[in-house]
C-alpha cells in the first residue's frame, strides 16, 4: 500500500502570515491512533505561542494537551536541515525567532495520550510581533479501519 492509503494527510494552516493568532483547522482521531503535525516556519518576527487543544467536538479547544516535540537540527535547505534535534515536551511552547525562523518543527502524540472523551484537536498559534509565517500539515496514522481511501478527520 502506499504512504496516502495508510496514513490521512490533512493541510490544516495555509502558509500565510498568522502575525494576528490563528487557530489550525480541527481534526479527529476517532478512527485514528496517532497524529504528527508537521509545521513549516518562514519569517517569525515576535514571539508566539502554540498550542496543541483537545475538545468534545470540532473548533473546541478545552484542554491543552501536553505534546512530544522535535525541530530540525539547523535551517531548512542546509546540510543538517532535515535532522531532528532531541524530543521535547510542552503544553505551550513559545515560538522565537532565533529558535524557529525557517525551521520545521514536528509534534507527535497518540490518540490514547488525549483528555478522554476529547477526540477533536485543534493547534493554535497565538499573536506575534509582525511576522509569522507558517503551515500546518497534519498526518494521521494507525487507521482503525485501514482502506484504500482513510475516513475524513474533518468536518
Amino acid at each position: 500500500m502506499r504512504f496516502c492509503e495508510q496514513n490521512k494527510i490533512i493541510p490544516i494552516l495555509e502558509p500565510q502570515d498568522h502575525q494576528a493568532g490563528v487557530s489550525g483547522d480541527s481534526f479527529s482521531m476517532e478512527n485514528y491512533g496517532h497524529f504528527t503535525l508537521i509545521l513549516s516556519f518562514g519569517e517569525l518576527t515576535g514571539d508566539a505561542i502554540l498550542t496543541v487543544a483537545s475538545g468534545a467536538d470540532a473548533g473546541t479547544a478545552t484542554t491543552a494537551e501536553t505534546f512530544n516535540y522535535r525541530v530540525t537540527a539547523s535551517e531548512l535547505k542546509t546540510a543538517t536541515g532535515d535532522n531532528l534535534g532531541t524530543e521535547s515536551t510542552s503544553a505551550a511552547l513559545t515560538l522565537t525567532a532565533a529558535s524557529y525562523e525557517d525551521f520545521m518543527l514536528v509534534i507527535e502524540m497518540d490518540a490514547d495520550e488525549l483528555t478522554t472523551g476529547q477526540q477533536w484537536v485543534t493547534p493554535a498559534i497565538s499573536s506575534a510581533g509582525s511576522e509569522v509565517l507558517v503551515s500546518i500539515v497534519a498526518i494521521l496514522s494507525e487507521p482503525r479501519y485501514a482502506q484504500a481511501v482513510p475516513p475524513t478527520a474533518i468536518t
